[in-house]
C-alpha cells in the first residue's frame, strides 16, 4: 500500500480537492441560482450548459493532453476552471453564466482525462486494485464532504466562490510538485454508439436513462430543498446523504448482481427508485427526518444504476471493446445529462418543487419497462462468463468496469460525456 500511495498519492489528494471543490461549487450555484431568483427554465439551462462542455471536453481534452503531457494540462485545466468559479461571481446573468458553465464542464473533463489515464499508467496486475479502490474512496469522500463546505459561507455573498477557487488553486500544488512524469495517451479505440446499442440496448439506454435522472437530481435537488425553506446545513445534510447512501450499497447491490441475472436486479433496483422517488414527490415535505430517511433509501439505489449498467453491457462485450465501449456508454449519459436537467427545471417551474422527483420516478419506470422487455428478448450470459460487478461514478470522466479496470481507466480520454 506504501508503494501505491506514493505512486499516486499527489495526483489523489489533487483530484481529491478538485472534487471537494466542484462538489461544493455545484450545489453552491443551484441554490445560488434561486436566490438570484433566476427562472426555472433558465436554471434548467444554465445547469445543462455545464453537461455540454463536459460532453465537449471528454471528447476533446485528450488533444490538449497529448500536446503539453499530464502535469501541465491539469495545470491549465485547473486554472480554466478557477477562473470560471470567479467569473460567475462577476457576472450575475443566466446568459453569461451559461457560456462560463460550458467552460467549467470543459475543464473538469479534462480534469477527469488527465487524472484517469494517469492512474491507468500508474497501475499493474498487482496493485490495480487498490489503485482503483483509493479513486473511487477519494472520488466519493471528497464529493460527500464537499457539501458540507456550504455551511462555510453565505450563498448569498462571495464567500462560497473564492473559497471554491482557492481550493483548485490549492489543488495545483501535489500535482505540480508530483516527482513522477506523466504518461503517454493510451490508444482509441472507435465503437459507434448505433454499434453499441446493437451489443447492450439495455446498457444504452439505462445509461441515457440515469443521465436524465441523476443529472437532474444532483443539480437541482439543493432548488428542492431551499423550496422547502431548508437551512443551508440542511441541504448540505440531504446532499451528503445521498451521496454517502449510494457509496455503502454499491457492493452489497453489485455482488447480488453477479450471481443473478443483472436484469433483474436492475428491474429491483430501479422500482425501488421509483418507489423512493414518488414517497419523496408525495410526503418529503413533512419534515426534514422523514426526507432524510427516503433521500437516503433513494441515494442507496439510484447510485448504483449507473455500474449496474457498465457491468452488464461488459456482460456482453469483447476485452477489446472495453475501453471505447466505456466511451459509449458515457456518451449516453451526457446526452442524458445535457437534456435531463432542462425537462426537470421546467416541470418544477410549471409544477412545482416535488416534480424533480415526479421527473426521476417516471424515468426509472420507463426504464424498468425497457429492462423487464429486454429479459424476454435473450438470455442472460452465464454467471462463469461474467467480470465481476466494480463501482463506478458517473460523475467521473471514465467509467470503470469490472471488465477491464485499466483499460476502462484509460478511457478517459475518448468518454464522451
Amino acid at each position: 500500500m506504501r508503494a501505491v500511495l506514493k505512486a499516486v498519492g499527489p495526483l489523489l489528494l489533487g483530484i481529491g480537492v478538485v472534487l471537494l471543490a466542484s462538489s461544493l461549487f455545484n450545489s453552491f450555484l443551484s441554490l445560488r441560482m434561486g436566490l438570484e431568483r433566476f427562472a426555472p427554465e433558465l436554471i434548467g439551462f444554465v445547469v445543462s450548459a455545464y453537461f455540454a462542455g463536459f460532453l465537449f471536453g471528454s471528447l476533446w481534452a485528450s488533444a490538449i493532453v497529448s500536446r503539453v503531457g499530464h502535469i501541465r494540462a491539469f495545470a491549465a485545466f485547473a486554472a480554466a476552471l478557477t477562473a470560471s468559479y470567479l467569473f460567475l461571481a462577476l457576472f450575475v446573468s443566466p446568459w453569461a453564466w451559461m457560456t462560463i458553465r460550458v467552460v467549467a464542464g470543459f475543464a473538469m473533463a479534462g480534469i477527469f482525462v488527465v487524472t484517469e489515464s494517469w492512474l491507468n499508467d500508474r497501475a499493474d496486475g498487482s496493485n490495480r486494485g487498490q489503485v482503483l479502490s483509493l479513486y473511487m474512496m477519494t472520488n466519493q469522500l471528497a464529493s460527500g464532504l464537499g457539501q458540507q463546505l456550504l455551511q462555510v459561507g453565505d450563498p448569498a455573498g462571495p464567500d462560497l466562490f473564492l473559497i471554491a477557487g482557492t481550493l483548485l488553486s490549492v489543488a495545483l500544488i501535489p500535482v505540480a510538485l508530483s516527482p513522477s512524469a506523466g504518461p503517454p495517451p493510451p490508444p482509441r479505440v472507435a465503437l459507434s454508439l448505433l454499434a453499441l446499442y446493437r451489443i447492450s440496448p439495455l446498457g444504452v439506454v439505462g445509461c441515457l436513462a440515469v443521465g436524465l435522472s441523476n443529472a437532474a437530481f444532483y443539480s437541482l435537488a439543493p432548488l428542492y430543498g431551499q423550496s422547502l425553506g431548508l437551512s443551508v446545513a440542511a441541504i448540505a445534510q440531504l446532499m451528503s446523504v445521498t451521496i454517502f447512501a449510494g457509496m455503502l450499497m454499491q457492493w452489497p447491490i453489485g455482488r447480488l448482481s453477479d450471481h443473478r441475472d443483472r436484469r433483474h436486479v436492475i428491474i429491483g433496483v430501479t422500482l425501488g427508485v421509483v418507489a423512493t422517488a414518488s414517497a419523496i414527490a408525495i410526503v418529503g415535505g413533512w419534515s426534514l427526518t422523514v426526507l432524510l430517511v427516503l433521500i437516503a433509501g433513494y441515494g442507496g439505489l439510484s447510485l448504483t444504476v449507473y455500474p449496474l449498467m457498465v457491468a452488464h453491457a461488459n456482460d456482453f462485450t469483447g476485452p477489446q471493446q472495453r475501453v471505447a465501449a466505456s466511451a459509449g456508454l458515457l456518451l449516453a449519459y451526457g446526452i442524458g445529462a445535457v437534456v435531463g436537467p432542462i425537462v426537470a427545471a421546467n416541470l418544477m417551474g410549471w409544477f412545482g418543487p416535488s416534480a424533480l422527483f415526479a421527473h426521476v420516478a417516471a424515468i426509472a419506470a420507463l426504464l424498468a419497462a425497457f429492462s423487464f422487455w429486454r429479459v424476454t428478448r435473450r438470455p442472460p450470459p452465464p454467471v462463469e462468463a461474467r467480470d465481476p460487478f466494480v463501482a463506478v461514478a458517473e460523475t467521473t470522466a471514465a467509467p470503470r468496469s469490472g471488465a477491464d479496470r485499466g483499460a476502462a481507466m484509460a478511457s478517459s480520454k475518448e468518454e464522451a460525456g
